[in-house]
């Protein structure tokens, strides 16, 4: 994984493991990244930007415009900006997506996962 972080934002770039077993039940033959796994994988970077491990609170928005798969989306680019609501509340604003193109967005309220 590739990742830059500036203050509350980070851009990171992954790559999907066709091989990994979320895959098997998900669909055997035809692999595709569940939606939840998507949305760990954008709350696992963002607790890299924090420095500390992060749940949701509340998902407010959550968009799939497109079927995301490791064999034709092996590689993946995940915007993250996060902004303060009030003391340990922060509203995430993240993206999964590749050069122009945007796959997922995400909009929630997350809190350090203690």
């Amino acid at each position: 994984m590739n990742k830059t972080i500036d203050g509350l934002s980070g851009h990171f770039v992954v790559r999907l493991n066709p091989e990994c077993k979320v895959y098997e039940g998900h669909f055997p033959g035809e692999p595709v990244s569940p939606g939840v796994c998507n949305i760990e994988m954008l709350l696992e970077c963002a607790a890299q930007v924090m420095g500390f491990p992060l749940r949701a609170r509340k998902i407010s928005r959550c968009r799939l415009t497109t079927l995301i798969t490791p064999l034709s989306h092996p590689e993946l680019e995940l915007h993250i900006d996060l902004k303060e609501k009030e003391p340990a509340l922060f509203v995430l604003n993240a993206e999964i997506g590749k050069d122009a193109d945007n796959y997922m967005s995400l909009k929630a309220e997350v809190t350090r996962d203690e």
